[in-house]
């Protein structure tokens, strides 16, 4: 492949066809709901590893919980208004 084709883009490519506003704003993940949620996903995996790995079934099942809880919180969160706005057509 020549330098000018990895440059330029396909050469069939309809430029007028691509959605410039959806990409340079894709809306998902940027929330209050979507970052909270997530955080307190991965302290509960983190948890679950180290629990896992010390042979502590107890702390592996909290862990587990720990996720769960996460989901929950960034359902309610998104739920009172603090998640992504739905895009308008």
């Amino acid at each position: 492949m020549s330098q000018s084709l990895a440059r330029n883009g396909a050469s069939d490519l309809d430029k007028s066809t691509i959605d410039y506003a959806a990409i340079a704003d894709p809306g998902h993940g940027n929330s209050v709901a979507g970052w909270t949620g997530v955080i307190i996903m991965l302290i509960g995996v983190t948890v679950g590893c180290v629990g896992f790995t010390i042979h502590n079934p107890t702390i592996t099942y909290v862990a587990i919980g720990i996720v769960v809880l996460g989901l929950i919180v960034g359902m309610i969160l998104r739920a009172v208004g603090l998640g992504n706005k739905p895009k308008s057509k």
